[in-house]
């Protein structure tokens, strides 16, 4: 009779090779390490996953799942403030809209930081390279649909691409997702996701007649040091 899996040890070990993959990649890393760091045999890990391979799939899976849920939710969102908001209501919702997803992307980056960092430098040459990317076009193609709204809401200038638009936010994700495979602590969100949106609205805003935009005020925080990965992590 075959001996039942621990639920405990698997999470332990999922908890162990998260930790090692993220340090060696997927093809360096090796079961007797992920083991060794759980206090499990060999055995033990091949009562509950095929290989190491598998068991990084079901990591990415979970992944994957939590990202498809929160593109649903925002899309979600985004079709109810646009079905129901005009003129500066909308401008003022879709600012708090703006800053809630931002917050809840970067919290699920934050979570997840160890997987995405082996899904952009670690993954070469195993089934899992590209995985990253394919995600990061879905978000092109759902920045390029919103802006193209937002342009016929006259929220969005005319000539603003929506392409090119995509490309920089999600390049600026990307890049703040690879910092934070480094960061010892977590980042102050508030400041980033303000600085965000200031930057991005005060490029693709249309100009408002006789007005002048006053400056907002950012957080005392500098804002070079928002993403710091000083106190010994790796830049």
């Amino acid at each position: 009779m075959a001996r039942p899996a621990d639920p405990h040890a698997r999470s332990a070990l999922i908890a162990a090779a998260r930790a090692e993959f993220a340090k060696a990649g997927i093809q360096k890393a090796r079961i007797e390490d992920i083991t060794a760091a759980c206090g499990l045999s060999k055995g033990a890990f091949y009562l509950h996953f095929d290989s190491k391979e598998a068991l990084f799939g079901e990591v990415v899976a979970e992944l994957q799942r939590a990202l498809e849920q929160t593109r649903r939710s925002r899309n979600e969102a985004f079709r109810e403030l646009t079905r129901e908001s005009k003129g500066r209501q909308f401008l003022e919702r879709m600012a708090e809209f703006d800053a809630r997803e931002d917050r809840r992307l970067l919290d699920l980056l934050w979570a997840w930081r160890d997987v995405t960092a082996v899904l952009m430098r670690g993954a070469q040459g195993t089934e899992f390279d590209g995985v990253f990317w394919d995600t990061l076009d879905f978000e092109l193609e759902r920045i390029a649909a919103e802006c193209a709204q937002l342009k016929t809401a006259g929220v969005v200038r005319g000539d603003v691409s929506g392409e090119v638009l995509g490309m920089m936010v999600v390049g600026t994700y990307l890049l703040v997702a690879r910092r934070f495979a480094f960061a010892k602590a977590k980042p102050d969100f508030e400041a980033l996701v303000l600085m965000l949106q200031q930057t991005i609205s005060r490029g693709i805003a249309p100009p408002t007649r006789g007005a002048r935009v006053a400056p907002q005020r950012l957080s005392a925080r500098p804002a070079a040091r928002v993403l710091s990965t000083k106190n010994g992590s790796r830049r």
